[in-house]
This record gives C-alpha cells, structure tokens and sequence, in this order.
C-alpha cells in the first residue's frame, strides 16, 4: 500500500475546496436601487393615429425623481405581415427631460411623423431617475392605416 503525504492531502483538499466554491450560477447582476425607483412613476400611455402621424399621449401622475423620458418604437412588420412572437427591436425616437415635480400630472405628447402607412407597431416609455436607473413602460400597439 502506499503511503500519501500530509502535503498532497492537504494540497488535494485545497483543489477540492477551491473546485466546489467556484462552481454554479450565483446570481445575476441587479442594478442599484434607487430613491426614484422606491416611487415609480404611475402612466398611461395612449396612441392613436393623426393624419398622417401617429400621436402619443400620457401623463405622469408621480414624476419625483425622473430625469428622461425616452420615447422607444418597434416596427412589428405590415398589415398581414406580422410576427408578434418574434423578438423586438426597440428604437429610440426621442427624448424629453423632465423638470422638477413642480408640475405633478403634466400631460405630455409625442409625434412621431416618420410612421409609415400600412404598418404596425409597438411604443413604450423608458423612464430614468437620477442614478441613471430606467424603467419601461407597458407597450401599446398601433395598426397605422
């Protein structure tokens, strides 16, 4: 039988130790909480056609904390053409700053004029607090005949 040294035990078990510690999922990263996300903003967020445009309206009834608004939107293809199971590609179509909360329930509008006839999409707000932390809204869908 052989004999084991008291340095390979130890040099083995330090392997094993170091080998179990580093193994499996942890966690996933989760951005830092911050004092706006404690209060988060409370929207409805409407669309409609205009014309030749489509009209988006909304209004914060809580925006203490809110720096942006980004205004997002997703093509999700043509009239008979469509894929609402396939991953969205939001883009951002603009940016609004929002002032202090001296204004509580502003009414806020966006246009966004580059909708083409005969398509369908898919809006949504991101909505970012001071420490750069967004949210986003529920996303509202648009046949734009």
């Amino acid at each position: 039988m052989r004999k084991v040294s008291a340095k390979n035990k130890i040099l083995w078990s330090l392997v094993f130790a170091l080998f179990i510690a580093g193994c499996g999922l942890k966690a996933n990263p989760v951005p830092p909480a911050s004092v706006g996300a404690s209060h988060e903003a409370q929207q409805k967020l409407t669309v409609s056609a205009d014309g030749n445009a489509v009209l988006l309206t909304w209004q914060l009834q809580n925006q203490s904390g809110i720096r942006d608004m980004y205004i997002e939107r997703s093509k999700l293809g043509s009239a008979g053409n469509i894929c609402r199971d396939c991953p969205r590609t939001f883009e951002r179509m603009g940016r609004l700053p929002v002032e202090d909360d001296t204004n509580k329930n502003q009414a806020y509008r966006f246009v966004d004029a580059l909708a083409q006839k005969g398509s369908v999409y898919s809006y949504r707000l991101k909505l970012c607090d001071e420490a750069g932390v967004c949210r986003e809204s529920k996303t509202v869908e648009i046949d734009f005949k």
